[in-house]
This record gives C-alpha cells, sequence and structure tokens, in this order.
C-alpha cells in the first residue's frame, strides 16, 4: 500500500516533457548576446587595428630621423646637411641649427620626423643626445594624428676618441724636474681643429724647477699651464676602458702584473693581477705595472692599471695611460700625449707624475687616433636607446 503511493511521486520527478523549450531559449539569449558582442568587436577592431598600425608607423619614423642624425653626425660636411658642420657641435654644448633643431618636419613616406642633435651635460666630447619624433599623417595639431618619440645618446666610434687637450694631464699633482724637458702643443692638433692652448693640465698645481719649456697654441711658459677642476675631457670611461681591454685580449696584446718588455705597435693593455679595475682599494703587489727603459720604439695606445716608470731613450708615437701615476726620466720622446689618473695618490702633498731629463713630449693628434679601433661613423651608445611618452 505504502509502496503504490510513494511510486507516482517518483515518476513525476522522473518526467522531463517541456524542459527542451526553456533551454532552447536560454540558449538563443546567450548566442545572441555573442553576436551582439562580435557585431560591436567587429566595428572596434578594425579602428583599433589600424591606429596600432600608425602608431608602429609612427616608431619606425621615429627611428628613421635617428638615423638621419647618425648620418648626419658621420657625414658632417656634406652638402645634404645644408651647411650644418660638426663645429658647430662643440664641447660646450652649443645648440645645433637648421633641420636639425628638432622644430622642422622631414617628409618620409606618409608621414615626417622631426630630430633635436643636443650636447647635454654628462655627455662627453664625442657624444650628443638625439631626439627623433616620428608623426603619422603629419606633424600638427591634430589630435589624431599618432606619433612616438625615441631619444638615444649617440658617440663617434664604438670607442670614442679622447683627443687630450693637453700633451700632459694629470689627475693630481705633477712636478717636472728636467731644465731640458719640453712640452709643445703648439701643433700636431685634430684635422679641422686647432691644436690645445695648453701643453700641460693639472688637477693640482704644477711644480716645476729649472726652466723646462711649455708652449701651447698661442700660448707660452705660465700662459701655457692650466690647473683644471674638470680632467673629465682626458679621462676614458670605464665601458671604454673596458673594451679596450677586450680589444687587447683579442690580439694577443693583454698583459697582467709587471711588465718591462711591449710589443712595437697596436693596443696594449696591461692589468692587475686578478684582472680586477685599478684603484685606491687594490692591494700592494696586485696593480699592473709597467718599467720600460732601453731605446725601443713603441707606435700604439698603452694602457695601464696601475703605474709607469720610464727611462732610457724610448720613442713612443701614441699614448701612455697611466691609471695612477707617471715617472719618466733620460731622453724619452713622446709624440701623442701622457695622461695620469692617479687613482691612488691624489694627496696634494704627493708628487704624482714626476718628469726629469731631457723629457720631450709633442702632441700628436695623428697618432694617438691612428689606432684600429678609432672610426668616425657615429652609432648609438650601448644602453643609451630608450622610447618615450610625449611629442618634444
Amino acid at each position: 500500500m505504502l509502496t503504490q503511493r510513494i511510486r507516482p511521486g517518483f515518476e513525476r520527478l522522473d518526467n522531463q516533457r517541456g524542459v527542451a523549450l526553456p533551454m532552447a531559449m536560454m540558449m538563443l539569449v546567450v548566442l545572441t548576446s555573442l553576436m551582439v558582442a562580435f557585431a560591436v568587436l567587429g566595428k572596434t577592431e578594425p579602428s583599433i587595428a589600424a591606429n596600432q598600425l600608425r602608431t608602429a608607423q609612427a616608431l619606425r619614423l621615429a627611428d628613421s630621423g635617428l638615423q638621419r642624425a647618425l648620418w648626419a653626425l658621420t657625414n658632417s660636411t656634406d652638402p645634404a646637411n645644408q651647411g650644418w658642420t660638426l663645429t658647430d657641435m662643440q664641447h660646450n654644448g652649443q645648440p645645433v641649427a637648421g633641420l636639425y633643431d628638432g622644430t622642422q618636419p622631414i617628409a618620409f613616406g606618409n608621414g615626417a620626423f622631426t630630430v633635436k642633435i643636443t650636447w647635454e651635460p654628462g655627455n662627453g666630447t664625442y657624444e650628443r643626445t638625439v631626439t627623433a619624433v616620428g608623426w603619422l599623417p603629419s606633424k600638427d595639431a591634430n589630435a589624431m594624428n599618432s606619433h612616438r618619440k625615441i631619444q638615444a645618446v649617440v658617440q663617434m666610434g664604438q670607442i670614442t676618441p679622447l683627443d687630450p687637450p693637453c700633451v700632459l694631464c694629470v689627475v693630481g699633482e705633477a712636478q717636472v724636474n728636467g731644465s731640458a724637458a719640453a712640452f709643445n702643443t703648439a701643433t700636431g692638433g685634430c684635422t679641422g681643429t686647432n691644436p690645445p692652448t695648453y701643453a700641460v693640465q693639472t688637477v693640482q698645481a704644477l711644480a716645476y724647477n729649472a726652466h723646462p719649456t711649455f708652449l701651447g697654441y698661442g700660448t707660452s711658459g705660465t700662459a701655457a699651464i692650466h690647473q683644471t677642476s674638470d680632467p673629465s675631457q682626458f679621462k676614458y670611461p670605464p665601458a671604454i676602458l673596458q673594451k679596450i681591454k677586450q680589444m687587447a685580449q683579442a690580439n694577443g696584446t693583454y698583459y697582467q702584473g709587471r711588465v718591462s718588455s711591449l710589443p712595437t705597435s697596436g693596443i696594449i693593455y696591461i692589468d692587475t693581477t686578478d684582472g680586477t679595475p685599478f684603484s685606491d682599494s687594490t692591494p700592494p703587489g696586485h696593480e699592473g705595472s709597467l718599467d720600460l727603459s732601453g731605446n725601443p720604439v713603441i707606435n700604439g695606445i698603452v694602457i695601464v692599471n696601475g703605474s709607469v716608470n720610464i727611462s732610457g731613450t724610448p720613442v713612443i708615437n701614441g699614448m701612455i695611460y697611466s691609471l695612477n701615476d707617471l715617472s719618466v726620466s733620460g731622453n724619452v720622446v713622446v709624440n701623442g700625449a701622457m695622461i695620469s689618473e692617479n687613482r691612488r695618490d691624489t694627496s696634494s702633498t704627493n708628487v704624482d707624475t714626476d718628469f726629469s731629463g731631457n723629457v720631450t713630449l709633442n702632441y700628436n693628434c695623428n697618432n694617438i687616433r691612428g689606432l684600429p679601433f678609432v672610426s668616425t661613423n657615429w652609432v648609438v651608445k650601448d644602453g643609451a636607446y630608450l622610447e618615450q611618452e610625449g611629442a618634444n
């Protein structure tokens, strides 16, 4: 009896007649919503795609502006530069005029770009800051125009020329004891520029006795000696020193520790014993050093991660660059330049750089630049390329 009463209830629960219609209506609502969404997307997607295309084209136009700047700097005397030459961009940051002041759009394809080349504080002598903005379809007040900006620091060559402004440049104090010593920058300047005004530049006062000769371009005697607070113009940045080191390693002219003889030519790098950069905390005995004597003839550049001691009658056609101090005596002749960073011995109570005897230093830009790594082609500096917001 009880079973007969319960069974009809379960049978009603098992009955699925009438479910199809509500399910069909629900699916219709869902599909309709999707169709409406796809219709809206189908209408806006072409606009989005077009905007993305214009933005990508504007970025490529900005890159074209950067490439134009690299070409202009490399070919500064080309008539296409409309009279603008590299001499318009001196170390003092003088602005560029004409097509490269950032205000004049240069038409290219379906769009245009502007280029601004400046020398900014922090740039090296052969570094410039380039700001290029690409516009599509044109540069005007229309808010619908797409634009992208690139800013980059560019430099002359992968390793920029140093072109020291003195034949003897010392980050510290120097002392000259030889009465026949001669320091001459009156000739041997770089192509297109005057030779350096100062024969000697030091951060601390130059001490000298007897009667050494100081001769600069248009100056002589004490007027050819300069005490400076900015030695950046005659110092290689760490990144450049690292590149020179790598080049010497590749060419087989890389040494560590104490060195007393050199190859006759090339890029020569004398490193610390453990290969770390020389500093005031480098342990004694770990620094690199050059002790050169006799009468060799060296053509090239010598970088020493430590101190330099030169005596005898050698002839050096190029540059000696010491990260610590220099001691030169005898009848040494340098046709190029000598630089001392004095990373350890910077106190004014020390004689950081000492010259005695018949030492002759003649400035020669061609010998300093006449090296395989020096190039006049301008390139983007490593790590100095940035896509930015804005239009200026």
